[in-house]
């Protein structure tokens, strides 16, 4: 028997012995190195990666591809509808133009069409708003070609006719002149126009423009009106719920609000020309809103708390207290309602014995002892108030021969408040009941 020959590779060069499929067994000759189904496996591994991703990893790109997308889409979100979503919801309509009727009761000229509108819009223009400014952008848009200007009334003027304002006169005339519809800003302009025809011609001023409802002064009910009858009035519209008293009203009205606001900001009491009684006022509200708040949040948890905290409040309160005691050995219901802590609290006019350390001391029996008493006690003044009032009924015909024992008896009986006498017997019948069971 010839011996066997030695199996030898017949793939080598190109790829390596690891990535080699074994051949089929069908024979060692070397026409296997032919074998389709060993080329088409060959084939595979070639067209496939030589280091492909775990599933781990794959997970985790889609994980974080799905993030960087999420994030992607709340960016585009907030940037179409705002961060909030309110975007689109946080603007007004334009106003009309101004001039669009005439004043009640009068006419408005024709403008001029060789030049610019000169018109003219006088205010104090304090806590300059959006009022003032719709006022303004009116007039400034009532014709093609208009040149605006403001005249804002000086402190003494203002403080003497209105009163107090917020803004000094140089605060309020730099705010009109920071408004985009303003061209020119007048300072320490006159009060009533209509009274200054130089200053009328000094400015060149084509159109007074202001609301149409009359404005009084001591120099009349509307300071307007010669400028109405000149035909130099142009009508603009008021902003609805929008004014300087408004403003004021309202930080009056939620005084509290804001100066607890300025408070929790760090201005100082001296400041706010605050108290140091409505400080501390404001924070013990503040206070309270707060624990209300956080009751409503979490009522379950902080009542479970605040029973154990007040249960140990009360046990390191009372601990001189014989509740404990007669609690402790009190073996029947009856027990325990003789043995209650407000009968020892009414004992300071006797000497109450001390407690002992054992149980069932003698606190417990005298109180229980006094208890009883004082049952007894109320038992005999409910007696005596049924025999007064059977006394003090009308005597029947029948009776009038026994009226004179019934007098009689009704002598002996002393007058007068008897509850002291009844307490000192039953305090002997106390004292008494316990020198017996020492």
């Amino acid at each position: 028997m010839p011996p066997k020959r030695k199996r030898t590779n017949t793939l080598t060069g190109t790829e390596p012995t690891i990535n080699v499929a074994q051949p089929s067994s069908r024979d060692a000759s070397e026409e296997d190195a032919m074998d389709p189904i060993l080329q088409e496996v060959l084939e595979q591994k070639k067209s496939e990666p030589s280091d492909p991703p775990s599933k781990r990893t794959r997970s985790h790109r889609r994980d974080s591809g799905s993030k960087a997308e999420d994030a992607k889409n709340e960016s585009e979100e907030a940037i179409e509808h705002g961060e909030n979503g309110e975007r689109g919801t946080m603007s007004m309509e334009a106003p009309p133009k101004a001039g669009l009727v005439d004043p009640v009761g009068y006419h408005t000229n024709p403008p001029p069409t060789d030049r610019p509108v000169r018109i003219y819009c006088d205010g104090v223009f304090d806590l300059f708003h959006l009022g003032h400014m719709r006022q303004l952008q009116q007039a400034k848009t009532a014709f093609p070609d208009v040149y605006l200007l403001a005249g804002v009334t000086g402190d003494k003027e203002t403080h003497r006719r209105k009163g107090l304002t917020v803004l000094s006169a140089k605060e309020r005339a730099e705010s009109v002149r920071h408004c985009k519809w303003v061209d020119e800003v007048i300072e320490d302009c006159p009060w009533i126009i209509a009274d200054a025809p130089e200053f009328i011609e000094q400015h060149k001023i084509d159109y007074v423009a202001h609301d149409d409802i009359p404005y009084g002064a001591d120099e009349g009910d509307d300071i307007y009106a010669p400028i109405k009858k000149a035909g130099k009035f142009l009508v603009t519209q008021r902003t609805e719920g929008v004014s300087t008293t408004g403003i004021i009203t309202k930080i009056v009205r939620d005084y509290d609000k804001y100066i607890s606001r300025q408070l929790n900001r760090g201005t100082s009491r001296q400041e706010l020309n605050v108290s140091w009684l409505k400080k501390n006022e404001l924070e013990l509200k503040r206070s309270m809103a707060e624990l209300r708040d956080n009751i409503k949040n979490n009522w379950t948890a902080t009542g479970q708390e605040l029973g154990k905290e007040l249960r140990q409040f009360w046990q390191g309160s009372r601990q001189a207290s014989p509740a404990g005691s007669i609690r402790g050995t009190s073996n029947s219901p009856k027990r325990d309602a003789l043995s209650s802590p407000s009968v020892v609290a009414r004992l300071g006019h006797l000497d109450v014995p001390k407690t002992g350390h054992g149980n069932g001391g003698p606190s417990s029996d005298f109180a229980a002892g006094y208890s009883l008493g004082l049952l007894g006690g109320v038992r005999s003044w409910m007696t005596r108030s049924r025999r007064n009032l059977n006394d003090s009924r009308p005597q029947s015909p029948n009776s009038s021969e026994d009226g004179s024992d019934d007098h009689k008896d009704s002598a002996d009986v002393p007058r007068g408040r008897r509850g002291k006498n009844i307490q000192d017997e039953v305090d002997a019948q106390v004292v008494e009941e316990m020198d017996t069971r020492r």
